[in-house]
């Protein structure tokens, strides 16, 4: 569960800066300046008059001034002044190499630092620059060969030796860095960071044995470090050694009870040894800690989706793992949304609803979100609540054209139909590419034109629809009954009617729909067949399927019949407007 990576910084100096540290005493620019002036006197007063000596140092100084000022222009130029006089002055040349750096001129930079280690190899400030700006252009043979260079002034000096083993591994020269890290362990001792270096080589190469045996000393040298004991279980794990590993597991708990990534490791284990019970109790034990990121949380419940699916009590389990993750992570919308995703998956959609009111409590930005609360408003025929939804979720996402269709879908619900015409018909105007969705809009679209009265942009919308999907059986369904309604259309009222049974033959409202076609066509004997076989199916609960049958009946000569089917209706409470006026007249009134 620990993840090893090797890293080269930057600057391979984490420690190592441009000027030495003398003990806490901290030097001033001014100083430093005088210092480098004494440096100067003795190394050109063989090469110059004392008369130049005196305007060399007074440019230098200014130079360093203007420099320290941060006007590289200017010091550029006394410095240019400087080696004009001498140009074998290596302090002059390290000043010119650092105000290329101020530029990011790496090259220029560069070739001033190797002429100063040239004129004064001895120098190891000289030499720890050019290896920063070498390793910086990724010129790991000239680093390398200058690193040399600065072990041979002070062969014992470990940091040295780390950055320079640092630089060899992260060049490729593996053999050359290992090697370069044992001598510092040698000068050092044992060291927790090339304990992981080795071992991530090792791993890399597939050296399996080998890595064993170095976060075994690890474990030894190291005794408090859990990391280490994880590093050596995961190993044993990975190479199918169980017992070793658990042992080691179990180890890593004594040093680090309460250490997350080990609690993972060991729910892990016994996952995989079908020990459900210990699995659990480290699972959740690692899920009630709040050292573990919730980023980790959320992605082993999500590696346990596709098992939560098919398992309940795998289900169950990731439920009570969500409720961990709240009280735990509570002000994190991710624990209420993936909480929500669970619920939701078992079915359980109040409840689901709640999270996802929850996460949107917290975080209101993420339209997925938003979406799933629609969606399962949907679900649960809540037109209410689907409607307040859509408002709120339209003023943060005025371009979702499936909040509109949502919207509408609600609006219709509540026979808000000129709303929903508005908004339903916005909705298709925002639509790019996505067919599906489009037909959905234009289908509901249709259903809000009829019950305002807008036959022929009612009939536009259908007509659009099943140009985007001809085999939409609601489409299909609705428009032909609306056009049997207004007795328009008849014969494709009919054929579209007709495609909805072909594809559910035992639909209910699709045998109505069909046997009220038939009935505007007169086709009697026929209608009442598929009247009654929608009756048959669930239809009997219907008043309007009831009324329909009565009125077959009727027309069949059979007003007993009728008017026995016309009282049924009236008693589910909904039939149409005139079905008293038929009732009290024991007929059909035009």
């Amino acid at each position: 569960m620990h993840k090893l990576n090797l890293t080269l910084q930057t600057s391979v100096w984490e420690t190592i800066l441009p000027y030495p540290k003398l003990g806490s005493v901290r030097i001033y620019p001014l100083v430093l300046i005088l210092l480098w002036s004494v440096s100067l006197f003795g190394q050109t007063s063989d090469r110059l008059t004392n008369e130049e000596l005196v305007v060399f140092t007074k440019k230098f100084i200014d130079a360093s001034k203007e420099r320290v000022l941060g006007n590289n222009q200017e010091a550029f130029k006394l410095y240019s002044d400087c080696l004009l006089m001498d140009p074998k002055n290596d302090a002059v040349h390290y000043e010119m190499g650092r105000l290329f750096l101020t530029q990011n001129n790496l090259q220029r930079a560069s070739d001033q630092f190797s002429i100063a280690v040239k004129l004064d190899p001895k120098n190891s400030w000289y030499l720890v620059q050019l290896i920063d700006v070498q390793t910086n252009m990724q010129d790991y043979k000239a680093a390398n060969k200058s690193f040399k260079k600065l072990r041979n002034l002070e062969p014992r000096n470990p940091e040295y030796v780390y950055n320079h083993a640092s630089l060899l591994m992260f060049a490729g020269l593996t053999k050359d860095g290992l090697k370069a890290f044992n001598e510092f362990e040698s000068l050092a001792g044992v060291s927790s960071d090339v304990a992981v270096i080795k071992f991530e080589y090792l791993i890399g190469n597939e050296k399996y044995d080998q890595a064993i045996e170095v976060m075994k000393k690890a474990t030894v040298n190291f005794p408090d470090e859990a990391r280490f004991y994880s590093y050596l279980a995961d190993l044993y794990k990975a190479q199918g050694n169980k017992n070793d590993a658990v042992a080691v597991y179990a180890k890593a708990m004594l040093v680090e009870p309460e250490n997350p990534y080990i609690q993972l490791s060991l729910a892990e284990y016994y996952e995989q040894n079908n020990a459900e019970d210990s699995a659990s109790f480290y699972l959740t034990k690692a899920f009630q800690n709040k050292s573990l990121d919730i980023d980790t949380k959320i992605s082993v419940l999500l590696s346990k989706y596709d098992m939560a699916e098919r398992d309940q009590k795998v289900r169950d389990q990731v439920i009570k793992l969500c409720q961990n993750l709240i009280e735990v992570h509570p002000t994190e919308a991710k624990s209420h949304s993936v909480s929500g995703d669970f619920l939701y998956l078992d079915g359980r959609k109040l409840a689901a609803r709640q999270s996802y009111y929850n996460t949107i409590e917290l975080d209101g930005s993420k339209y997925a979100i938003w979406n799933q609360i629609l969606l399962i408003d949907s679900e649960l025929n809540d037109p209410e609540a689907m409607l307040d939804d859509s408002k709120k979720a339209l003023a943060l996402f005025p371009t979702q054209p499936a909040v509109y269709l949502f919207n509408g879908i609600a609006n219709n619900q509540l026979e808000n139909y000129q709303e929903a015409a508005k908004n339903l018909k916005t909705g298709t105007e925002l639509v790019v590419g996505n067919y599906f969705l489009s037909a959905q809009l234009l289908a509901s679209l249709g259903d809000a034109y009829h019950e305002i009265g807008k036959h022929q942009s009612s009939d536009s919308a259908y007509n659009a629809s099943l140009n985007y999907d001809a085999t939409n059986l609601y489409v299909l369904n609705n428009y032909s009954y609306f056009l049997s309604l207004r007795k328009t259309d008849l014969k494709k009222a009919e054929e579209m009617s007709r495609k909805t049974l072909d594809a559910e033959p035992n639909n209910a409202s699709y045998l109505d729909t069909y046997g009220w076609v038939l009935f505007q066509l007169e086709t009697l004997d026929e209608a009442q067949t598929y009247l009654k076989k929608s009756l048959e199916n669930g239809g009997d609960k219907s008043g309007e399927v009831l009324e329909h049958y009565g009125d077959v009946l009727y027309q069949l000569g059979k007003p007993v019949e009728a008017l026995s089917f016309w009282n049924r209706a009236v008693g589910t409470g909904k039939a149409s407007e005139n079905l008293k006026a038929k009732i009290k007249s024991r007929g059909i009134v035009d």
